[in-house]
């Protein structure tokens, strides 16, 4: 296997490696413009993430294994050369400018997307711990802002308060992802992005996301879906909070049915205003209404913020888990893995040209036969037909 090392770093990004990004750039706004769907017949070029975390209480196995497997598919499989590949890992082996830090990942980041132009095809591939914490600009449903970690976001074991404190700092949110992976982007370029970690679903905050029964859009509604059966064994998740009972976690999962209620809840005032609430005394009533207008408002200010996460360019996100969800670190043939990156590369060895709706469908297929109590997830920059065929 051969790892990407460049003698300097590329020329014309940051030179402050991953300097905080901020919050206030302008992010993706489409137009009418049509979309372009990338042909991937231009420059193709990956960043391949895994974090094992040794030396910490939240160490994992399979992070190594996962970017090595996939390095060995897009070379053999879809023509990436090596030379425009970086492999950024944990790892003694590798020199500090390949240690996957928070300021390492967000400078890798830029040099992916750089220059990108009209049916490039650009690949990310993260493999570790993912999270929640708590949203900063009112874009999420659930008040929540998805994350990952790099390496140095978690303390070592026996670190000191000061260590800890530091550490937490280094998180990355979704909001930051967006800004370096989707926003630079020209309409016609495509970024697959694959996110092997634990709350996933909408870690690149995309405003499409689909159903793998029909195909079709959620449209930000919630879908019931049968839950995948439960794991026979424990499973090492891959989320700091993954030892959280499953109770919890059936908790938070009906924060994300609320918005279907909200919707509902709409419609009941738009259509009966304050009669809703004749039958109670007016201190009731007017708390009452008072309540469902801020939820009213949060709701019309995701959609708003939603609407400026579309993107022209051709995103394409396989996650590893509903943003509710852990993903699992396991061992498939004897080799450490994540569910979703065994599950993803399974699939396309078998059939290397499917339609996005038999990929998304193979993958949990192959999760649930293997008792994987996750559902993978899809989700776009903007609409995308599920019957067309995938490609990178």
């Amino acid at each position: 296997m051969h790892f990407h090392h460049s003698k300097e770093a590329p020329s014309g990004l940051d030179p402050a490696f991953g300097a905080e990004v901020s919050l206030e750039t302008t992010r993706t706004t489409t137009t009418r413009e049509e979309w372009i769907s990338s042909h991937c017949t231009g420059n193709k070029k990956a960043l391949l993430i895994g974090i094992n975390y040794s030396g910490t209480d939240s160490s994992l196995d399979g992070c190594h294994s996962d970017v090595s497997r996939m390095y060995k598919f897009i070379t053999q499989t879809y023509g990436f050369l090596a030379e425009n590949i970086v492999v950024l890992k944990d790892s003694s082996k590798l020199e500090d400018e390949y240690q996957p830090t928070k300021a390492n990942m967000l400078y890798w980041m830029q040099w992916l997307v750089k220059d990108a132009e009209p049916h490039d095809s650009l690949l990310f591939h993260y493999s570790g711990h993912g999270g929640q914490r708590r949203d900063r600009d009112g874009d999420e449903i659930d008040y929540k802002d998805e994350c990952i970690f790099p390496v140095d976001s978690i303390p070592i074991t026996d670190a000191s308060d000061e260590q800890i404190l530091n550490a937490h700092r280094n998180v990355i949110i979704d909001d930051e992802l967006h800004l370096c992976l989707v926003s630079p982007l020209p309409a016609g370029a495509r970024l697959t992005a694959i996110f092997d970690s634990c709350h996933s679903g909408s870690v690149l905050d995309l405003p499409f996301m689909y159903s793998a029964a029909s195909g079709k859009l959620k449209e930000g509604e919630f879908i019931a879906e049968l839950d995948a059966e439960k794991a026979g064994k424990m499973r090492k998740g891959r989320g700091v909070l993954a030892v959280e009972k499953t109770e919890k976690w059936r908790i938070k999962e009906k924060v994300f049915e609320m918005k279907d209620v909200l919707e509902a809840t709409k419609d009941i005032l738009h259509e009966t205003g304050e009669k809703l609430f004749v039958e109670k005394d007016a201190k009731g009533a007017l708390m009452d209404l008072e309540r469902l207008n801020g939820v009213k408002a949060h709701v019309k200010q995701v959609e708003k913020l939603e609407k400026r996460n579309e993107s022209l360019a051709d995103i394409v996100l396989i996650s590893g888990c509903k943003d509710t969800q852990t993903s699992a670190d396991a061992s498939e043939d004897g080799v450490p893995t994540g569910a979703l990156s065994w599950g993803l590369m399974s699939t396309l060895e078998e059939n290397p040209e499917p339609t996005y709706l038999q990929l998304l469908d193979g993958i949990r297929e192959k999760l649930r036969r293997e008792k994987y109590d996750q559902l993978p997830q899809l989700s776009t920059g903007h609409p995308v037909d599920l019957s067309t065929t995938f490609i990178a």
